[in-house]
């Protein structure tokens, strides 16, 4: 028979979790909401759950988190659990009693819309998360660290925090500062191995990362673990500032503002043009970078030392070359830009 589109939209709308229960299969103990399951794979033997269900843009899909490329909604399932064609699949499920019917699935409770609220959220995550940390949980974030190499700074308020129907653990930077009355929002970075797309988490609102050092001049990077590879490469010698991604530069300069900085090292990825013209890379962005600080009336360096080095960032460097590099080298190395007039 004919196979239509219609067909395919509404085999995609059957509840994945019910048909595996037709199946046999059930969720892991705990592992089990209205619009997301963890199994233990159908597809293969595995010691953990390591098979997901949800409901997603109004479609029931699967991941097989052992395997990436192992993914797909109910036709691929049954492809791949009975060793069929698509055609063959899709006339399986269209079959009279094969699978439950296509059932109007409500939608997950919305994130939070006003910055308030993000902001709000995000605190909400911190607190609940460091009330519950435990020694077990502190020392996977210090073997966190050891892992790149880098030290470990118990006042920046890192916290282990499970995110998403996975409850997949995360180390959870507050940002700009675990200071409660200007958290914004939590830059996460998986602790385990997982997809691409599960690596790198934010809750709240999207905001630099900031470790203040008084009267220190500034190092901006754009990641945390670049900044923290700064203090091994230069020693502790700068407030640390990374981007964390921020669409635009200006966004950061609230926020430096309130540092009242003098001079600004400027150390972005040494990365080549992308082919998407909407896609700014490092050093695109750290000339417009330079050029704002610069009608600020702040003196700016690029840092050269990467670069010459042929390496993409601070924390490349410091795994290539794990030596200390001085200031007088840092500096004569680099490219001033000297601060705009203001007046």
């Amino acid at each position: 028979m004919p196979i239509t589109p219609q067909d395919i939209a509404h085999l995609r709308q059957i509840n994945l979790i019910a048909y595996l229960e037709n199946l046999g299969h059930q969720p892991a103990p705990g592992q089990h909401k209205p619009h997301h399951a963890l199994y233990h794979s159908p597809l293969r033997k595995d010691r953990n759950p390591s098979f997901s269900v949800s409901f997603v843009n109004g479609a029931w899909l699967w991941y097989d988190f052992a395997q990436p490329d192992h993914h797909g909604d109910i036709i691929d399932f049954v492809q791949a659990y009975f060793h069929l064609e698509f055609k063959e699949a899709v006339e399986r499920l269209l079959r009279s009693g094969n699978a439950p019917a296509p059932q109007k699935t409500a939608p997950a409770t919305p994130s939070p819309q006003s910055e308030t609220e993000r902001a709000l959220h995000a605190r909400k995550l911190y607190h609940h998360a460091k009330a519950n940390m435990t020694a077990h949980r502190e020392e996977e974030l210090r073997a966190y660290f050891e892992m790149y190499r880098l030290p470990y700074y118990a006042h920046l308020g890192a916290v282990w925090l499970p995110l998403g129907e996975l409850n997949l653990p995360y180390i959870a930077f507050p940002l700009p500062s675990p200071n409660v009355h200007f958290m914004q929002g939590l830059m996460c970075r998986a602790l385990r191995d997982t997809p691409d797309d599960y690596r790198r988490r934010f809750r709240g609102n999207r905001s630099p990362w900031i470790m203040r050092r008084r009267d220190a001049p500034i190092l901006i990077t754009e990641s945390i673990m670049d900044c923290l590879s700064s203090d091994v490469l230069f020693g502790p010698v700068f407030t640390l500032c990374a981007l964390n991604g921020l669409p635009k530069p200006e966004s950061v300069w609230p926020f430096l503002e309130r540092l009242k900085p003098k001079i600004i090292y400027l150390a972005l990825d040494n990365d080549l043009p992308s082919d998407d013209p909407k896609i700014k890379k490092g050093p695109e962005l750290q000339r417009e970078l330079v050029d704002l600080l610069s009608t600020k009336g702040i003196h700016t360096m690029d840092v050269q030392v990467h670069h010459q080095a042929g390496v993409k960032d601070l924390h490349r460097l410091w795994l290539q070359q794990p030596t200390r590099i001085s200031g007088y080298h840092l500096s004569r190395s680099g490219i001033h830009h000297p601060a705009q007039s203001t007046s």
